[in-house]
C-alpha cells in the first residue's frame, strides 16, 4: 500500500499529469469553499425564519427571489471571465486568490442580528446577499473552471474530478456539523441562538473561504490561445453547441423539485430525546448523526469512482444507478418508518442502512457531472475553436442557484400550507430556533406529514432527474478521437506561433 503522506505531497508531474501536492491543495480549497457555501445555503433560511423571526412565507420569498437573481447574473459573469485578457496559465487562478476572502466576509456579515425592523432587516439581508453573490459568482466559476484546465487528458481530468469532489464533499460534511455545534453552544449556555449563528458565520463562512485560497496552487495545463478574443455574445451562443452540458443542467434543476424541508424541521419536532446505548441524544445531535452515518459508505466509495465508472461502462451509468437506488431505498425506508415508527431507534437504524446503500452511487454523482462537463468543453473547442470554461461553469453555478431558488420557494409554501407559525411565550417574547419548531400545533399538517416530506420528498426530484439524464450521450471512443484531434490542432497552432515569432525576430 502506498504511503498516504508521500501520495498526497508527491511532486511528480508532466504535461498531462497533475502533481498530487497541487491536487491536494486544490481539493483542500474546494473543502473550504463548500464549508462556507454549505453554511449559507443550509442555514440562512433557518436563521431568518427561526432566529430573526421573519415568517415562513416571507422568508421563502426573500431567499427565493434573491437566489433567483443570483442565478441570472451567473451566465454574465461566466462570459466576462471568458472574454477577459489573461496571461497564459492565469485565466482563473488570480480570481480564486482575490475573491475568496471577500466572499467569506459577506457570509459572516449575514449572520448577525442588527436589531433593525423587519423591513430594514429584509433590505439589509438582500443587499448583503447580492454583494456576496456577485463576488461568489466569480470565485465559484474560477474554482471549478480550473478542473477542465488541469489536464488535456480526459482520464486525468476524471482523476482530478474525483479528488476535488472528495474535498468538496468533506467541506459539506464539516459544514453540516453546525447543528450539533449550535446545540452544544446553546444547551450549555455558552452562546445564545443568535450568538451561535454569528460564530458559525465567522468560523464556517469566513474561515472556509480563507481555506479556499489554497486552490490557487493548481496549474492551468491547457494553454489555449484562440484565434480571436471571444465576446460575451459569442460565449453565450456557444452553449447551443454543448448538448451534454444542457442535459445535465436540466436534470439537476428538475432533481431539485423535491417536496422536502430542511432537517431541522424534522429532527427538532416534539422535542424528542433519542435513547441510544443508554445515552440521551437531542434532535440536533441526531440530525448530525443522520447526516454522517448513512453517508459513510458513500464517503469511502467515492475514492473508487473512476474505477467504478470504467467497470460499469461510463459516467452516465453512475448517474442512472444512483437515482434508481435512491427511489427504491427511500420508498422502502418510508414504509419502515411510517406511523411514527421512525421514533424507534431500531427502525431508524434500518432506515440508515437503506440510505447508506443508495449513498454509494449518489456520492459519485458530482464526479460524473464534472468529468462529463469537462469533456464537453473539449467537444465544443473541437467544433468552434474556442474554450469556454467561464460560461460552462457559470452555468453550473446558475443551475445550483436556480435550484436553490426553487427549493426555497417550495419550502416557504410548504411550511405555510402545513400550518407552521411564529409563536410567542407567556411574556410575549418570540420563540426561536429549536424551541419554535417544537412548540408547533401537534394536530397541524406540519406534524402529520413531516415523515412523508422528509423521506418521500426527494423521490419526486429523483424521478424527474432520471427521465432527463437518460437522453445524455457518453461515448468514450468519441472522446478519445476528440482528444487526438485537439492534440494535433494545438501542436499545429504552437508550431505556427513559434514560426511567426522567429520570422518577426529575423525581420528585426
Amino acid at each position: 500500500m502506498k504511503n498516504p503522506i508521500k501520495f498526497l505531497f508527491s511532486r511528480e508531474e508532466n504535461e498531462t499529469k497533475v502533481a498530487n501536492n497541487r491536487l491536494f491543495s486544490y481539493a483542500a480549497g474546494l473543502t473550504g469553499q463548500n464549508i462556507s457555501y454549505n453554511y449559507i445555503s443550509q442555514r440562512l433560511f433557518v436563521f431568518m425564519n427561526t432566529v430573526l423571526g421573519i415568517d415562513s412565507k416571507k422568508t421563502g420569498m426573500i431567499t427565493g427571489i434573491s437566489t433567483l437573481w443570483d442565478a441570472v447574473n451567473d451566465p454574465l459573469v461566466g462570459t466576462l471571465v471568458d472574454a477577459r485578457k489573461f496571461k497564459p496559465g492565469y485565466k482563473l487562478r488570480p480570481l480564486v486568490l482575490w475573491t475568496s476572502p471577500l466572499a467569506g466576509l459577506f457570509i459572516s456579515l449575514m449572520f448577525f442580528d442588527y436589531r433593525l425592523s423587519v423591513t430594514a432587516t429584509v433590505v439589509l439581508m438582500l443587499v448583503l446577499y447580492l454583494l456576496f453573490d456577485l463576488i461568489y459568482s466569480f470565485q465559484d466559476v474560477a474554482m471549478w473552471g480550473l478542473l477542465p484546465l488541469s489536464s488535456p487528458n480526459s482520464d486525468e481530468r476524471a482523476r482530478v474530478s474525483q479528488w476535488v469532489t472528495i474535498g468538496a464533499g468533506l467541506g459539506g460534511t464539516i459544514g453540516g456539523a453546525f447543528p450539533m455545534i449550535r446545540s452544544l453552544l446553546v444547551d450549555n449556555n455558552i452562546a445564545s441562538e443568535k450568538g451561535a449563528y454569528a460564530i458559525g458565520g465567522l468560523v464556517f463562512g469566513l474561515g472556509g473561504m480563507l481555506i479556499a485560497m489554497l486552490a490557487f496552487r493548481m496549474k492551468e495545463k491547457v494553454h489555449y490561445e484562440g484565434e480571436k478574443q471571444i465576446s460575451v455574445i459569442e460565449s453565450l451562443k456557444s452553449l447551443k453547441q454543448n448538448k451534454k452540458l444542457l442535459i445535465i443542467c436540466l436534470a439537476r434543476f428538475l432533481g431539485s423539485l423535491s417536496l422536502t424541508l430542511p432537517w431541522e424541521y424534522f429532527f427538532e419536532t416534539d422535542g424528542v430525546v433519542y435513547h441510544v446505548f443508554g445515552q440521551e441524544l437531542s434532535g440536533g445531535t441526531m440530525q448530525v448523526i443522520h447526516g454522517l452515518v448513512p453517508g459513510i459508505p458513500g464517503a469511502f466509495a467515492i475514492f473508487f469512482a473512476t474505477k467504478f465508472a470504467k467497470k460499469i461502462g461510463g459516467m452516465k451509468r453512475v448517474l442512472v444507478i444512483s437515482e434508481v437506488l435512491q427511489i427504491v431505498c427511500r420508498v422502502c425506508a418510508f414504509a419502515i418508518g411510517a406511523n411514527d415508527r421512525f421514533l424507534n431507534f431500531g427502525a431508524l437504524v434500518a432506515i440508515w442502512v437503506l440510505l447508506a446503500i443508495c449513498s454509494v452511487p449518489i456520492s459519485m454523482k458530482d464526479v460524473a457531472h464534472r468529468s462529463l462537463i469537462s469533456d464537453s468543453i473539449d467537444e465544443v473547442e473541437l467544433k468552434t475553436g474556442e474554450r469556454t470554461e467561464g460560461i460552462v461553469f457559470s452555468m453550473q453555478n446558475f443551475i445550483s442557484k436556480l435550484s436553490n431558488a426553487a427549493t426555497n420557494f417550495i419550502k416557504g409554501i410548504m411550511l405555510s400550507r402545513m400550518g407552521f407559525k411564529s409563536i410567542t411565550d407567556a411574556s410575549g417574547k418570540a420563540l426561536d430556533g429549536a424551541m419554535l419548531i417544537r412548540m408547533q400545533d401537534k394536530n397541524s399538517l406540519f406534524y402529520r406529514y413531516r415523515w412523508h416530506q422528509f423521506m418521500l420528498g426527494p423521490v419526486v426530484g429523483s424521478v424527474l432527474y432520471l427521465v432527463t439524464i437518460l437522453f445524455l450521450n457518453d461515448d468514450r471512443e468519441h472522446m478519445a478521437e476528440v482528444e487526438r484531434q485537439l492534440k494535433e490542432r494545438r501542436a499545429q497552432i504552437e508550431a505556427e506561433t513559434i514560426a511567426a515569432e522567429a520570422l518577426e525576430g529575423a525581420k528585426q
